[in-house]
C-alpha cells in the first residue's frame, strides 16, 4: 500500500512537472509572437478633452475625420517601418484634419498629435485582440485630453477595415495570437501582469 501511494506521488508530481514545462514552453511563444505584434503594429490612440457627452461625441467625430483623411495613408505601404515614417511625415495634416472638424462642430478646442511609445492594457478590437505592452502609437489629444480614450490598429489598418489581409504584415504567429483570444485567456493575462509590473517598476525608477 505504501508502495503504491508513493509510486502514484510520484506520477503526480512527473506529471504536474510535465504541465507546467508544457505551459512554460507555450509561454515563450506566445512571449514571442507578442513581442512581434509590439514590434509590428501601429496604433491610433485618441483622448477626449473630457468624459462629458459632448466631448465624448467630438471625440468619435474626429476619429473619423481622421481615419478619412489618411485612409489612403498605407495604401500600397507593406512594412510597420514605413507606416511610421509616413504617419510622422503626415502629423501636420493630422492635425489640421482634427481641428478642421473641431470647428466644424461648433468647438475651438487645441489639438496635440505626435508619435511615441504608449503602454496599453489588452485590448479587443472588432474580434481582434492585442497582448499588453508598449506600442508605437500616434496619439492625439484634443483640448485637455483628460477624457477617455478611443483606439485601433492604424497599420496593419484594422481600424478602416476588419477585412484587412493581415497576412501580408504579420506572420502566422502573430494572427493565431490576435484572433482566437479564447485559446490564449490565460496567456493574455500572464502578459498583462508582467507587463504591469515592469510599467510599475518603471515608475518608480
Amino acid at each position: 500500500m505504501f508502495i503504491k501511494k508513493y509510486v502514484l506521488k510520484n506520477i503526480s508530481v512527473v506529471l504536474s512537472c510535465v504541465v507546467v514545462f508544457t505551459c512554460l514552453i507555450s509561454m515563450s511563444r506566445f512571449n514571442v509572437s507578442c513581442d512581434k505584434i509590439k514590434d509590428d503594429v501601429l496604433r491610433l490612440h485618441i483622448r477626449a478633452n473630457s468624459d462629458n457627452d459632448f466631448d465624448q461625441e467630438l471625440k468619435l467625430k474626429v476619429r473619423d475625420r481622421i481615419l478619412n483623411d489618411t485612409g489612403d495613408m498605407f495604401y500600397k505601404i507593406m512594412t510597420y517601418e514605413e507606416a511610421v515614417e509616413k504617419t510622422e511625415n503626415a502629423l501636420p495634416i493630422i492635425i489640421k484634419s482634427a481641428k478642421d472638424e473641431i470647428k466644424n462642430q461648433g468647438y475651438d478646442y487645441d489639438v496635440k498629435a505626435s508619435l511615441g511609445y504608449t503602454y496599453f492594457g489588452t485590448r479587443h478590437y472588432d474580434g481582434y485582440t492585442l497582448p499588453a505592452g508598449n506600442y508605437m502609437a500616434l496619439n492625439v489629444a484634443i483640448g485637455e485630453g483628460k477624457g477617455q480614450n478611443w483606439w485601433c490598429v492604424m497599420f496593419p489598418s484594422i481600424c478602416l477595415s476588419s477585412a484587412t489581409k493581415l497576412d501580408d504584415k504579420l506572420d502566422k504567429d502573430e494572427i493565431e495570437v490576435i484572433t482566437d483570444y479564447s485559446g490564449y485567456k490565460v496567456q493574455f493575462k500572464l502578459v498583462e501582469l508582467y507587463e504591469n509590473i515592469k510599467q510599475k517598476f518603471k515608475a518608480e525608477i
